[in-house]
Protein backbone atom coordinates (compact mmCIF):
# COMPACT_ATOMS: atom_id res chain seq x y z
CA UNK A 1 0.00 0.00 0.00
CA UNK A 2 1.84 3.24 -0.80
CA UNK A 3 1.81 5.98 1.54
CA UNK A 4 -1.06 8.44 1.19
CA UNK A 5 -3.17 5.69 0.75
CA UNK A 6 -2.06 4.12 4.07
CA UNK A 7 -2.14 7.80 5.57
CA UNK A 8 -5.93 8.28 4.61
CA UNK A 9 -6.73 4.76 6.03
CA UNK A 10 -5.21 5.57 9.44
CA UNK A 11 -6.80 9.07 9.53
CA UNK A 12 -10.55 7.11 8.70
CA UNK A 13 -9.82 4.68 11.45
CA UNK A 14 -8.79 7.79 14.01
CA UNK A 15 -12.01 9.12 13.70
CA UNK A 16 -14.13 5.82 14.09
CA UNK A 17 -11.39 4.14 16.83
CA UNK A 18 -9.26 6.01 19.62
CA UNK A 19 -5.84 4.62 19.69
CA UNK A 20 -5.23 6.93 22.53
CA UNK A 21 -4.64 6.57 26.52
CA UNK A 22 -8.36 6.27 26.76
CA UNK A 23 -9.05 3.58 23.35
CA UNK A 24 -6.04 1.65 24.48
CA UNK A 25 -7.25 1.61 28.01
CA UNK A 26 -10.59 0.21 27.18
CA UNK A 27 -9.13 -2.24 25.41
CA UNK A 28 -7.24 -3.04 27.92
CA UNK A 29 -10.06 -3.49 30.54
CA UNK A 30 -12.25 -5.56 28.26
CA UNK A 31 -9.18 -8.27 28.12
CA UNK A 32 -8.89 -8.14 31.91
CA UNK A 33 -12.09 -8.99 32.40
CA UNK A 34 -12.02 -11.47 29.30
CA UNK A 35 -9.31 -13.28 31.63
CA UNK A 36 -10.93 -12.74 34.62
CA UNK A 37 -14.15 -14.88 33.38
CA UNK A 38 -11.63 -17.08 32.20
CA UNK A 39 -9.55 -17.81 35.16
CA UNK A 40 -13.03 -18.72 36.67
CA UNK A 41 -14.22 -20.54 33.76
CA UNK A 42 -16.93 -18.64 32.91
CA UNK A 43 -16.50 -17.05 29.18
CA UNK A 44 -19.72 -17.76 28.09
CA UNK A 45 -20.89 -14.44 31.23
CA UNK A 46 -19.21 -12.43 28.37
CA UNK A 47 -19.37 -13.77 24.94
CA UNK A 48 -21.33 -16.27 22.76
CA UNK A 49 -18.27 -17.17 21.09
CA UNK A 50 -17.31 -20.60 21.30
CA UNK A 51 -14.24 -21.44 23.08
CA UNK A 52 -12.44 -22.53 19.91
CA UNK A 53 -12.98 -19.45 18.10
CA UNK A 54 -12.65 -16.91 21.23
CA UNK A 55 -8.67 -18.37 21.15
CA UNK A 56 -8.86 -17.77 17.50
CA UNK A 57 -9.43 -14.57 18.05
CA UNK A 58 -7.16 -13.79 20.96
CA UNK A 59 -4.16 -15.19 19.10
CA UNK A 60 -5.24 -12.77 15.89
CA UNK A 61 -5.02 -9.87 18.50
CA UNK A 62 -1.57 -11.65 20.34
CA UNK A 63 -0.51 -11.69 16.21
CA UNK A 64 -1.44 -7.88 15.38
CA UNK A 65 -0.13 -7.01 18.48
CA UNK A 66 3.25 -8.25 18.07
CA UNK A 67 3.57 -7.35 14.71
CA UNK A 68 2.91 -3.69 15.15
CA UNK A 69 5.68 -3.83 18.13
CA UNK A 70 7.93 -5.27 15.18
CA UNK A 71 6.84 -2.24 13.20
CA UNK A 72 7.26 0.12 15.82
CA UNK A 73 10.81 -1.31 16.45
CA UNK A 74 12.00 -1.57 13.17
CA UNK A 75 10.84 1.78 11.77
CA UNK A 76 10.82 4.12 14.92
CA UNK A 77 6.97 4.15 13.93
CA UNK A 78 8.33 6.75 11.06
CA UNK A 79 8.37 4.85 7.74
CA UNK A 80 4.72 5.71 7.05
CA UNK A 81 5.35 9.32 7.32
CA UNK A 82 8.11 9.10 5.01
Amino acid sequence: MNTPAMAELILRHQMAFDFGEDGLGDLCQKLDLLHDAASVGRVEMLTDLSLEALRGWLREIIFIARETLYELDSTSGEAIWN
